[in-house]
């Protein structure tokens, strides 16, 4: 679906400028999207993003060889589709720029 992929290219677009985030699968055409807030375990990420009402997965999503490929046993998966908008992706960069992720998922 083209709108998925182009949601999915305007939110690398907009992540990439982020300091504090690792993408996995920039190269790939999906509409999926692994990363992690560097320094913060994924859970804790998800966490801190369920505090804004907005849902990512976090853990290894039934991939156990992630770890081998990418070096990294957990990550965080945005999963788009026709039903998202470029309003909610500018909210979680909004949300994400933010160097205190880590302390305010657990309070």
């Amino acid at each position: 679906n083209n709108y998925v992929l182009d949601l999915r290219k305007y939110a690398l677009d907009k992540l990439l400028k982020l300091n504090n985030i690792e993408i996995y699968n920039k190269g790939i055409e999906s509409s999926i999207i692994l990363f992690n807030v560097k320094g913060v375990f994924a859970q804790d990420t998800a966490v801190y993003l369920n505090k804004y009402n907005i849902c990512v997965r976090a853990g290894d999503h039934c991939a156990k060889l992630l770890k081998d490929i990418i070096n990294v046993s957990n990550t965080c998966r945005i999963s788009l589709y026709f039903y998202n908008t470029k309003e909610e992706i500018d909210k979680l960069v909004e949300v994400l720029n933010n160097n205190n992720i880590l302390k305010e998922s657990i309070l």
